[in-house]
């Protein structure tokens, strides 16, 4: 063991922790108490499974008990953090379904959609970000709240349930955003393909003047009408600026 450097010690440690057969063989662990290193294994695997339990509600609701139980005992063995935080676990265990054949078929979509609430919950909100108290004029700057996750999905995971599991993608995307507003709230948006277009180029940008935004339209949808796109999206725009989605950024 005197070999090895600590990073190494640690690494190995950890397999060991996961995977208790994988070092049997090793010197190395003759220096650990087998006691010890017992009850370091159950309360990592206990913390892990337990904040994975409580991230995807509705997941765990829906899968057999036993199948859900071998599910994190997969990911349990393969999981390497790369964050000190616990909401990192969930954002691996989304990675894990969307990369192995694992439970539904919108499972790994439902998950992220689960996941999704926590991720806004850790977003900050910068200060000069603030919500227009009146109509959005043509030289605002304005930005896309901060801490909203535009995304979209081949599943309804919004409305799937113990009463609702669908067995085939949705003829088209569901469009969907989640964000925190003002006072700490998590709220869910489901939009349209325009709409969805339109904060996915503000996703892009820091900021943007209102008008200067509403120029570009044109080039990005071409095949609508010049005026009736840009008047829709500017009443689109006020409206989810009234809904804390769209920000205005002080200069």
């Amino acid at each position: 063991m005197s070999k090895m450097t600590f990073k190494e010690i640690q690494n190995r440690f950890v397999e060991q922790l996961k995977a208790p057969e994988k070092f049997v063989d090793e010197a190395w662990l003759d220096e650990i108490e087998a006691r010890r290193l017992a009850v370091y294994q159950r309360l990592l695997r206990n913390n892990i499974f337990r904040f994975i339990d409580s991230a995807f509600p509705v997941l765990k609701k829906l899968t057999a008990e036993k199948e859900w139980a071998e599910t994190k005992e997969r990911f349990f063995r393969t999981f390497s953090s790369q964050s000190p935080y616990f909401t990192g676990i969930a954002a691996s265990f989304v990675e894990y379904l969307q990369s192995h054949d694992e439970l539904f078929i919108f499972a790994a979509e439902l998950a992220h959609y689960e996941w999704a609430e926590l991720a806004v919950e850790q977003k900050p909100w910068p200060e000069n970000y603030i919500n227009p108290a009146e109509a959005l004029e043509s030289d605002s700057l304005i930005a896309l709240n901060p801490t909203a996750m535009v995304s979209s999905y081949q599943y309804p995971v919004d409305e799937i349930s113990t009463e609702f599991q669908p067995q085939e993608p949705l003829a088209g995307p569901r469009f969907l955003i989640v964000f925190r507003d003002n006072g700490d709230k998590v709220r869910f948006i489901r939009t349209n393909a325009m709409t969805f277009l339109l904060l996915t180029e503000l996703q892009n940008r820091e900021s943007i003047q209102l008008n200067s935004l509403l120029e570009l339209l044109p080039e990005l949808l071409p095949q609508w009408p010049k005026d009736q796109l840009q008047q829709g999206a500017e009443q689109t725009l006020n409206r989810l600026a009234g809904q804390h989605l769209i920000l205005k950024v002080k200069n």
